[in-house]
């Protein structure tokens, strides 16, 4: 194994700076953001409750209902 180059005296090695409090403060929010969102996530759990209204199947299943057939599908689409 080699030993590496000397450097020359006109360049000199440099410091690099460290990280500041603000890039590590960002670091640990996003790890946290990111670590909770995944948990939740992998749960399947929400933070409340929403509200879900349960909407009548003769509403559901009318012509021009919600989210009916025929909402979808209003006569001949043509084709080849």
């Amino acid at each position: 194994m080699t030993e590496p180059a000397a450097r020359p005296p006109d360049h000199p090695p440099v410091p690099r700076p460290g990280r500041s409090a603000r890039v590590i403060a960002a670091i640990v929010f996003t790890a946290i953001a990111c670590g909770g969102y995944g948990a939740m996530a992998y749960t399947q759990r929400e933070l409340w409750e929403p509200q879900h209204d349960e909407v009548p199947a003769s509403v559901r299943t009318s012509p021009g209902g919600y989210r009916s057939y025929h909402f979808w599908h209003t006569g001949y689409h043509g084709g080849k």
